[in-house]
């Protein structure tokens, strides 16, 4: 059994989170993600290679919603207790600078479909691919991400995204939007996507009634920001 929904609930009981009920909704669902990811066997085993194909990718899970509701804690504590080895998180942007620079190595080696061969490359060394902060401001990320995740999920790879948009308002009034459009279909028709978009801000929360502007700059400054970044 997955540990994601058992340890969710060991924190809200210890104190560390406060109940929410869409909280709770998620890591219910990121516990099955879970679950099936770990019942996969082991690449190269012999069950894996008894299987005679690569299994299907799972249903991937989209978390959007405003700071502060929990989201990347969320990601966080699936990626802390999924029993898999082949794993990452990485942030959005983080990974979209390192596949177009995947892209054009593959385009110095004139490669057929570049996108086929980062995908493949990705999809080789990882089972489960967590995103935080989706955001998509850029036209060469918007025309590349429909192939990329279709390839990456024709691969069997898992994917978790956490974003403050709902999916239909990523690229909203972009350049060439239509084009952007079948990447929100994908989301919309292969992955779950839960709203995590309550009243309460838990980082303002954790704050309480510390002093967030800190002047002049000096020791004790420095002492209370570590304090407040050390509560968030």
């Amino acid at each position: 059994m997955s540990r994601v929904l058992p340890r969710y609930r060991e924190l809200v009981e210890a104190g560390e989170l406060q109940p929410d009920a869409e909280q709770e909704a998620a890591a219910m669902r990121l516990n099955t993600l879970a679950s099936h990811l770990e019942a996969v066997p082991k690449k190269g085993s012999i069950l894996w290679r008894a299987l005679g194909r690569q299994p299907e990718a799972p249903r991937g899970v989209y978390l959007w919603g405003g700071v502060g509701r929990g989201k990347s804690m969320l990601m966080d504590l699936l990626f802390e207790c999924v029993d898999i080895r082949r794993k990452r998180r990485v942030h959005f942007h983080e990974f979209m600078l390192e596949v177009h620079a995947r892209l054009n190595e593959e385009r110095k080696k004139d490669t057929q479909d570049p996108v086929v061969a980062v995908a493949d490359a990705l999809a080789e060394d990882i089972r489960l691919l967590a995103f935080d902060e989706m955001v998509v401001n850029n036209p060469a990320d918007a025309m590349i991400l429909s192939r990329l995740f279709t390839e990456m999920m024709r691969h069997g790879l898992a994917i978790v995204a956490t974003s403050n948009r709902v999916p239909g308002d990523l690229y909203k009034d972009g350049l060439n939007r239509q084009l952007f459009l079948p990447f929100i279909a994908l989301i919309e028709t292969k992955m779950d996507v839960l709203a995590l978009n309550g009243p309460v801000d838990y980082r303002l929360d954790r704050l309480g009634s510390m002093q967030t502007w800190l002047v002049p700059n000096g020791p004790d400054a420095t002492q209370q920001l570590s304090a407040a970044f050390f509560r968030l």
